[in-house]
């Protein structure tokens, strides 16, 4: 036990050795769950979707008249009409010749053909050469394997909507169908036909009770729907209060919006105009600055005080100027964003004509300075003053340019495209209004027709409980008539109500179904299958993996080990790998996908218990016979993708599968989820739990005692293998 111990605790140490060994444990771990998952979320509600399907519909019935009452009827436009309000297939009501063409090219699954004579082999039912009325269904079969079993389901629809529509008609002809009973009861054979009909009448008379009882359930629906519907209808009428609210603050947008413009065309503008005479205010600094120092030569103080003067105008030019710059830093996020760096390079250029001015500004200050100070050297003041001016007067003039020619016109656009805002804010609140109104008018709407019909469905219920208690009120007479053995009082009986006698051999027959262990949808009655497929398959995998030898380096670590030893003792780390395995996917199952599981402890049980039998089958096989014992899963596997049950029922399969399929570990396990899914019965979780164990000991008789008579064949089969450097 100890060797078996210690070879477990180094496989796990060697298991998370490196990143590379952990990588690949967690790909063991995961995958065989993305395949179930994969495929149960491929298939979690595929008939939901029979709306997808396009199924031809040719009606070409040419109607009939009776004889005996001249109404003529068509019972094929009737059917196309009730199939019209009919979603569970895709019908396309077309022509004979098209339906048949469109099913043999594959534009339509099936076609559906109602024949000429459709009518008058309905009505004409109770002549001598009665007839069944026939519907042509064409399926094509080659475009999928399962669309046709789908479209048949259609096939039956249409069945379905001929008998109620055949039993809505007629009550028209009633009378012919009377005065023909009638006239059959003074036969001689009449007694035994007669008490079938009474049979079938008091027969009827149960199904309409059925009917009136599905029909009461409906009217349950149409009464919660109209509560829905009210509901519905104030929350339309608070969506339109937001609109109007939406509508005001538009109002209030555009308003913005149009003093928007008007700031943007005047900001234009007056930066501009602003650029222009900054540019001839330089051009007049320039030219005054020589009168100013040669009138400062003279050592006047008029001079020294026109000096200061002329410097505090350039500090106030210096103020417009940063004026301007806060104007255009204000236009940052208004200019569409091919201006933008038009817009940075002038802010930049005006900054650097601040400085200038700052400069002129100082050096004017200066030169005022030396004058009253009784210095008359100011002529270095005067270059540099007049350097100054000329550099301001030229960037001046280079920004007003650039200004007209690149960020001007974007403001010019900008206020059109504003002006356009305003202009469609203003068509757009009546559209809100309009859409808002006619919403409420819908909902009340609806709830009307919805309160409307659950009114005629509940007037509808006491006819046929009525109806029903006539039927067998019929059934009784009919009995009482036959025994009497009175031919006049048994006309009497079947003449008495035309109506009562039409209902009892038309009334289609209705099926109430009641769902043992019901399966909330298709994804969850496939997920044992696609489970059952994965666990099996993440079990081959690890012996794919992970060697079922015990290398000699790692034997002479332990002290005299025994056969079974190496191979209990190796079995312990794939062990460990399958729990991961079945755990995540189990829990996967659970929480991810949420499948319809009634007993999850049970559930995660069959998880386990599946995965651990399965790896400890292929292990035995892989560690006795090597490479042939994967070839020898893959075969099992093929084998248990049908013959577990899991999709068809096996009495659909081939006898030999059927004879098969005890003997495969897969459909004990799709039976035991099945029940741990969808709910026990007496003790079948436990039985298929205990068959599935069961085969634990033909694994262990494989891996244990016929290992050892095999062991010289397996060597001799791997030398001649390996020698071939070619397969391993």
């Amino acid at each position: 036990m100890s060797n078996v111990w210690h070879l477990f605790r180094g496989d796990m140490r060697r298991l998370f050795s490196n990143a590379m060994n952990i990588i690949i444990t967690v790909g063991l771990v995961v995958m065989p769950s993305i395949f179930a998952w994969y495929n149960i979320i491929a298939c979690w509600n595929v008939f939901d979707n029979t709306g997808n399907l396009t199924v031809a519909v040719a009606n070409v019935d040419d109607g009939y008249e009776s004889d005996l009452v001249p109404l003529r009827v068509n019972i094929g436009e009737q059917v196309v009409s009730a199939l019209r309000a009919n979603d569970e297939i895709d019908w396309t009501f077309t022509t004979e010749e098209d339906a048949v063409d469109g099913a043999k090219s594959g534009r339509y699954y099936a076609a559906v053909v109602i024949p000429h004579d459709f009518s008058r082999v309905m009505l004409t039912f109770y002549s001598e050469d009665v007839h069944h009325a026939k519907i042509v269904y064409y399926a094509n079969e080659k475009k999928s394997a399962i669309a046709p079993k789908i479209t048949d389901r259609g096939a039956d629809t249409v069945s379905y909507q001929v008998n109620e529509v055949f039993a809505e008609t007629l009550s028209e002809v009633a009378l012919s169908i009377a005065e023909s009973l009638s006239r059959y009861a003074d036969e001689a054979d009449a007694s035994g036909r007669i008490a079938d009909l009474s049979a079938h009448v008091r027969t009827m008379g149960d199904q309409v009770d059925r009917m009136a009882s599905v029909l009461t359930l409906y009217s349950s629906l149409a009464g919660s729907a109209q509560s829905l519907v009210g509901e519905s209808a104030q929350l339309v009428q608070a969506a339109q209060r937001e609109a109007d609210g939406l509508g005001s603050t538009a109002s209030q947008g555009a308003a913005s919006a149009a003093s928007l413009v008007d700031a943007l065309r005047q900001a234009a503008d007056g930066l501009s105009q602003a650029l222009a005479d900054g540019g001839q205010g330089f051009a007049a600094v320039s030219a005054s600055v020589d009168a100013l120092f040669d009138a400062a030569a003279t050592g006047s103080q008029d001079s020294v005080a026109a000096l200061r003067g002329q410097a505090d105008a350039l500090d106030g030019q210096v103020a417009a100027c940063r004026d301007i710059v806060a104007q255009l830093e204000a236009l940052r996020e208004q200019v569409p964003p091919e201006y933008a760096q038009a817009l940075e390079s002038a802010i930049a250029r005006m900054n650097a004509t601040i400085g200038l001015l700052e400069n002129m500004r100082d050096t004017m200050g200066s030169a005022a300075d030396k004058l009253e100070a009784g210095s008359a050297d100011v002529q270095a003041e005067r270059a540099e003053i007049k350097r100054l001016a000329d550099e301001a007067q030229q960037s001046a003039a280079t920004m007003r340019d650039e200004f007209d020619a690149n960020l001007k016109p974007g403001l010019q656009k900008l206020a059109d495209e504003a002006s356009s805002l305003v202009a469609s804010v203003g068509s757009g609140l009546e559209g809100l209004r309009a859409a808002g109104s006619g919403l409420s008018d819908s909902a009340g709407s609806a709830a009307a027709v919805l309160g409307g019909a659950a009114e005629k469905i509940d007037a509808t219920v006491g006819e046929l409980h009525s109806a029903s208690a006539t039927l067998r009120d019929l059934a009784d007479g009919i009995d009482q008539a036959l025994v009497a053995g009175d031919a006049d009082l048994l006309r009497e009986v079947l003449g008495s109500d035309t109506q009562v006698l039409s209902k009892a051999l038309a009334a289609p027959v209705g099926i109430d179904r009641v769902a043992v262990f019901p399966v909330d949808n298709f994804g969850s009655a496939m997920a044992p299958l696609y489970t059952t497929l994965a666990l099996f398959i993440g079990s081959l995998l690890i012996l794919v993996v992970v060697k079922p030898t015990v290398p000699g380096r790692v034997r002479a670590q332990l002290v005299d080990p025994q056969p079974r030893q190496l191979f209990f003792g190796r079995f312990g780390v794939m062990a460990f790998l399958s729990l991961a395995q079945t755990t995540v996917m189990g829990l996967g199952n659970l929480l991810f996908l949420q499948v319809q599981v009634t007993h999850p402890l049970l559930f995660m049980l069959c998880f386990w218990l599946a995965g651990f039998v399965f790896t400890f089958l292929i292990y035995a096989l892989v560690a006795a016979f090597a490479n042939l014992g994967k070839a020898v899963a893959v075969l099992l596997l093929i084998i248990q993708v049908t013959g577990c049950g899991g999709s068809f029922p096996l009495q659909l399969l081939p006898p030999f599968i059927q004879g098969l399929s005890p003997w495969l570990p897969a459909t004990h396990v799709v039976n035991a989820m099945r029940a741990a899914m969808f709910g026990t019965y007496g003790g079948d979780f436990w039985w298929e739990m205990g068959l599935l164990a069961l085969f634990l000991i033909p694994a262990a008789i494989v891996g244990l005692v016929l290992r050892k008579p095999l062991a010289k064949f397996m060597s001799w089969y791997v030398e001649q293998v390996e020698s071939s450097k070619l397969v391993g």
